[in-house]
């Protein structure tokens, strides 16, 4: 009787079919998911590299105890570190993704923000970066120099 028994160790064709079916639903609901948020996360990634680089800049300012700030070009849809001392030097250039865009910077004269040796910024303001759907984020800096986004 023993001949009729059943040792099945494998799997069969249907199961792994079924198995690859769900993996490829689940992975097109997934893209479908993230194309939707993705002006938002490019938004974020904007505005967390902006900040970054006024807070480097102003960490640059005072370590090295020269005057260094971010020049805004909205024209352009970028901005740059620059060292100001005597003449506006660029160092590095970053510039916004496509559907990324300023809406306000400042008030900052000429478009500039520096900092002093002490990490004061010249100015206090804001700047508002806005995605093409109307999605936006404002970085803040602080007359202490602090520089925080929302």
């Amino acid at each position: 009787m023993e001949y009729f028994k059943n040792n099945r160790n494998g799997i069969t064709l249907i199961e792994l079919l079924t198995v690859i079916a769900i993996i490829g639903v689940t992975v097109s609901i997934s893209a479908a998911v993230l194309k939707q948020y993705q002006p938002n996360i490019r938004l974020y990634t904007a505005g967390k590299t902006l900040r970054s680089e006024l807070s480097n800049a102003r960490m640059k300012t005072i370590a090295e105890q020269k005057t260094y700030g971010i020049h805004f070009t909205q024209g352009l849809n970028q901005y740059e570190l620059v060292l100001v001392d005597g003449t506006t030097e660029t160092q590095k250039t970053y510039p916004l993704s496509e559907s990324i865009s300023f809406t306000s910077v400042g008030p900052f004269t000429n478009d500039v923000v520096t900092f002093n040796k002490a990490g004061i910024p010249s100015e206090n303001g804001s700047i508002v970066l806005q995605t093409a759907d109307g999605g936006t984020k404002t970085i803040t800096i602080n007359p202490s120099g602090y520089v925080h986004a929302d």
